[in-house]
């Protein structure tokens, strides 16, 4: 499948997660047959939760291509810090969390040191939704109105027990983007023709989804030209501050 523009994957997986597993060359080889140019790819399972050094490390140094949405445990506290200042060093482009897998509600005040530290390096953070009841979206919406100056995304928008709230919590909160990685056509279009197209960015889900799946769904998509590269590039471009 090709389009008549560079295509931008904001949310990859790189590690080894029960039944998941992707490595750097094998993302790599996705993305080539695929016609990514560039994918901002997380860590999974142990190094999410625990190893999280060894996860960043990965996603950091996996290819030119590969950028780095590295991610901290909100309990490790001040070790949380250092660590993401380390991985700021080494090129990373943004802050995924989990409340799901790393033990803690959006709210909590233990997340705050990490929210105002990216606010500082004027980071996008991305929050896993969609998974009851940590990974509230309503609660991330909260999150993000009281940092209106950040941009927050919901990963994997909400899916599966919560997308149907998205269109309210987006409508409410102007600095919340939508991952439509596993998300069908409509759920998008919707989005595009109430918020704007500024409001989504696509991602693959590699290895939890596909390629072919995702660009098929956004091509399906009832948008103009430009809408559609504004989800496949160019917010992306923006949001991650790409070269």
């Amino acid at each position: 499948m090709t389009f008549p523009h560079p295509i931008i994957d904001s949310h990859a997986m790189l590690g080894t997660e029960l039944h998941l597993s992707l490595a750097a060359g094998e993302l790599l080889r996705r993305m080539d047959a695929n016609g990514v140019e560039t994918a901002i790819a997380r860590p999974v399972g142990a190094e999410l939760v625990v190893d999280n050094a060894a996860g960043n490390d990965r996603v950091l140094k996996a290819s030119p291509r590969i950028r780095g949405l590295v991610t901290v445990n909100p309990w490790y506290g001040a070790r949380a810090i250092e660590e993401l200042k380390r991985c700021r060093a080494l090129g990373a482009v943004g802050v995924f969390l989990h409340p799901s897998r790393q033990g803690f509600m959006p709210t909590d005040p233990i997340v705050t040191p990490i929210l105002d530290w990216a606010g500082e390096a004027r980071w996008p953070v991305m929050f896993h939704t969609g998974t009851y009841v940590q990974s509230d979206i309503l609660a991330l919406g909260e999150v993000a109105r009281k940092y209106p100056g950040m941009t927050f995304i919901a990963g994997f928008g909400g899916f599966t027990d919560m997308w149907f709230e998205l269109p309210g919590v987006v409508a409410d909160v102007p600095n919340l983007v939508l991952d439509a990685s596993m998300l069908w056509s409509e759920a998008v279009e919707q989005i595009v023709r109430e918020r704007g197209a500024a409001r989504v960015l696509y991602g693959s889900a590699e290895p939890r989804n596909r390629y072919g799946t995702g660009l098929k769904s956004m091509k399906r998509c009832e948008v103009t030209p430009a809408d559609l590269r504004a989800m496949l590039f160019d917010n992306a471009k923006r949001i991650f501050n790409l070269p």
